[in-house]
């Protein structure tokens, strides 16, 4: 079996309602569908962040992708990756992240075996997920809205009666650190069983890391995420702070590890299906956790159907994968996949079907794809309800 192309299809979705965060708003979700088509007529599909400027990265690659055996796809990446460092050029791991999950997924097709037989196994028939929790803005239809520690407090009790999550992610950086400390004190009041993350993206000061974590504490935080910026920001507060502290914005390679290992700044390592290179590169990630003994989650950042099946089948095929996986899946307006995903009990079943198990809505994906062509990226970066804000950090 050899690929003879590749066909790339930027595509905008919306949000139900406009997410904060400390560095912009999340409007929507812009991401490139990648089929890699073989000889023998199968396809195999990817998903992976950006528009039009991902979309020219991976047509690029065409040429040293053409005539390859996708089951050999570590191979193909390898020589890409030799050719990049030769010629020095870049292609961004997310780039190469797609071909790697659309070759197994074809693999998987011509098997007759999903994805997470192909990592190794399945270790569970179910993967959990958190209940992601912003601030957001109204939307044109009425949704959204929350714009204090109360109306934050409600958007939970609403995704945890209807999907059953056990575990809460809020998103903070927002508001006032003392508000945002009184918005995790209501939750945990308003659920005292469940599991509580924290996530300001690096909006803060050591000091005000330091000092509001402390006073989180009492709350019985799972973990705080990426509270100030950097490894030694990080290194400094969890010296001081006796909370669990994640990542997904000061360690996000490989090449830093050693160094997030040897400062101590982190407890736990957010894989990405994106970030890390592809499903391969995030089970290899998984290993040197488990070897340093650092905890392993998810992250998320607006992954549309093709991306949340390699997200499950990861998270299937991880034993050591402890922590709830995230997900802005409820928050999304629509898909691109003909059976998009339901939450039972706050988790995802694995899809059953052969490869990622996952079908495009040739409906949707021109629907979006056209959005794509009327607006654009939907950019993450900018508060469109703040024309002249600049975000700062830290902010405290």
């Amino acid at each position: 079996m050899k690929i003879v192309d590749l066909k790339t299809t930027p595509v905008t979705v919306p949000m139900e309602a406009p997410l904060r965060w400390s560095l912009g708003v999340e409007r929507g979700t812009t991401r490139t569908i990648l089929e890699v088509i073989t000889d023998e007529g199968i396809v195999g599909i990817g998903e992976t962040y950006g528009g039009s400027s991902t979309a020219n990265a991976l047509q690029s690659l065409r040429e040293m992708v053409t005539g390859t055996d996708p089951f050999e796809f570590e191979k193909t990446l390898k020589r890409l990756q030799v050719f990049c460092i030769s010629y020095e050029t870049f292609v961004a791991p997310h780039v190469t992240a797609a071909l790697d999950m659309a070759c197994l997924d074809i693999v998987g097709k011509a098997l007759n075996r999903p994805v997470c037989s192909l990592l190794g196994g399945k270790h569970r028939d179910r993967v959990p997920f958190s209940a992601y929790l912003f601030f957001r803005y109204p939307s044109a239809d009425g949704k959204g809205g929350e714009d204090s520690p109360e109306k934050l407090t409600e958007q939970a009790r609403m995704l945890v009666e209807r999907y059953g999550f056990e575990a809460l992610k809020f998103k903070g950086g927002v508001l006032p650190p003392k508000q945002e400390l009184r918005a995790v004190k209501l939750l945990r009041e308003a659920f005292p069983d469940l599991l509580i993350r924290f996530d300001p993206n690096a909006a803060w000061s050591v000091s005000t890391s330091i000092n509001t974590l402390r006073g989180m504490m009492e709350y019985d935080l799972e973990y705080a995420e990426d509270p100030t910026w950097g490894i030694e920001g990080m290194s400094l507060v969890r010296k001081d702070v006796p909370v669990p502290l994640a990542t997904n914005m000061c360690v996000i390679n490989f090449d830093q590890i050693p160094l997030g290992v040897r400062t101590r700044c982190i407890d736990i390592i957010l894989s990405d299906v994106h970030y890390w290179g592809g499903l391969a590169a995030n089970k290899r990630l998984a290993g040197v956790c488990e070897t340093f003994q650092i905890g392993l989650g998810m992250h998320s950042d607006r992954e549309l159907g093709v991306s949340t099946a390699a997200q499950v089948h990861l998270g299937a095929a991880l034993p050591y994968m402890s922590y709830a996986c995230d997900s802005h899946y409820h928050h999304q307006a629509d898909d691109i996949i003909t059976k998009p995903f339901e939450y039972e009990g706050g988790c995802f079943e694995v899809p059953p079907g052969p490869g990622l198990g996952v079908t495009l809505d040739r409906e949707k994906i021109e629907k979006y794809a056209r959005l794509h062509e009327e607006e654009g990226e939907a950019g993450e970066f900018l508060d469109p309800y703040r024309p002249e804000w600049v975000p700062k950090l830290p902010l405290w």
